[in-house]
């Protein structure tokens, strides 16, 4: 039977050093805005504005009872429920998966240890809370015996930013190596889409995913800075999704202000699904380069960007914490989450920030084991 939260092990000791730093600031960002971000999902900038004002801190939302009808497979029935500050969201609970599969596994994953870690960890009951339709699909399919590889050929909502969602720790347990860190986000995309190549012409949400994975990985570098993080991100991009991208870059040189984009974004998505994978990361990226990877500041530009706020603050924020550390996250943000998160009734693992951090750093020393051993050997050889 399925467990319904991620069995709880004893965090590893962890150093004091830029590493872990860039860990846990990467893997707290993205879950702050995941929070921050999911209030204001769906809305335009304006109305940001009109109900909330200027959102700054970790708010509390009511979900409502609804159902989905499904003409293949059964309804999606939303259930009513709570969400306290801190909660989050599908995404975020996507990114949890990846991330438990990576503490099992000690390392590198690939689509079956993901896979696995959706069948142990998932209850199907809670379906409808955080978890959403599209997740089901996956998590049925898996069930029905679909190859891990194949699944993402079924899954609801193809071309979107749902893959990505669970991507950074991919980049994150290959620090400093943005091309296998790509080459993995592939790999493990395809449980939740395909390649536009061999299923939906211009669907880029692989290479997208593959491109944040590259991103986090490049930031991690000693080094590294916001311009050269971009230019990784877009080495990924095949020459449509990249132009399309370096458009909202434009945008960004051409402003000092990151309300500047808000119209722009606006008028040119107007009436397009606002999860398209190639549109988050524009806006994503555009953020990135006016905030200059400062995280706070990410996070809080696209949380009140409008459109698919959470989306684009887990991108951003995510590049933003890899690159620069937590100095600049707000204490209050990390314990709102740090406190809620022992009780959430809903989520597939309930594992502190703290605890996700230590483990991804020990998988990330554990990488950089192995390829200490294949230069051994390969040296050897010489």
């Amino acid at each position: 039977m399925a467990a319904t939260v991620a069995e709880q092990t004893q965090a590893p000791p962890v150093a004091s050093n830029r590493l872990y730093d860039k860990i846990y600031a990467c893997n707290a960002a993205g879950t702050i805005g995941n929070s921050m971000g999911d209030v204001t999902e769906g809305l335009t900038w304006r109305q940001i504005e009109e109900r909330y004002g200027f959102v700054e801190t970790l708010l509390p939302q009511e979900k409502g009872e609804r159902s989905r009808k499904a003409d293949w497979g059964p309804d999606f029935h939303y259930k009513a429920h709570s969400r306290p500050p801190g909660m989050t969201e599908d995404g975020q609970e996507r990114h949890r998966l990846m991330c438990e599969a990576i503490l099992r596994r000690g390392g590198r994953v690939t689509v079956w240890d993901v896979a696995r870690a959706w069948l142990d960890l998932i209850d199907p009951s809670k379906f409808g809370y955080l978890l959403g339709p599209q997740d089901q699909v996956i998590y049925l399919s898996l069930q029905a015996g679909i190859p891990a590889h194949e699944v993402g050929r079924y899954a609801a909502w193809p071309g979107f930013i749902g893959t990505t969602k669970m991507i950074e720790p991919v980049g994150l347990v290959n620090a400093c190596n943005p091309r296998q860190a790509a080459l993995d986000a592939h790999d493990v995309g395809r449980l939740k889409d395909v390649h536009g190549r061999v299923g939906r012409p211009g669907n880029y949400a692989l290479e997208v995913a593959a491109g944040v994975a590259a991103g986090v990985a490049a930031a991690m570098q000693p080094e590294a800075s916001v311009g050269g993080v971009i230019e990784t991100v877009l080495a990924e991009l095949s020459s449509v999704p990249r132009r399309e991208v370096e458009d909202g870059l434009t945008w960004a040189r051409e402003h000092t202000d990151w309300r500047a984009l808000r119209p722009l974004y606006d008028d040119r998505y107007r009436g397009h699904p606002i999860s398209n994978a190639v549109e988050i990361l524009s806006s994503a990226l555009a953020v990135f380069y006016l905030v200059d990877g400062d995280p706070r500041e990410a996070l809080l530009a696209s949380v009140n960007l409008g459109r698919d706020c959470d989306c684009r603050a887990y991108v951003a924020g995510g590049l933003a914490g890899a690159l620069n550390g937590a100095s600049t996250l707000p204490r209050e943000w990390i314990d709102v989450i740090e406190q809620q998160l022992p009780t959430d009734p809903y989520t597939v693992s309930r594992r502190s920030l703290r605890d996700t951090a230590g483990g991804l750093y020990q998988a990330t020393l554990n990488t950089l084991e192995e390829a200490k051993r294949q230069t051994a050997l390969i040296e050897a050889l010489l």
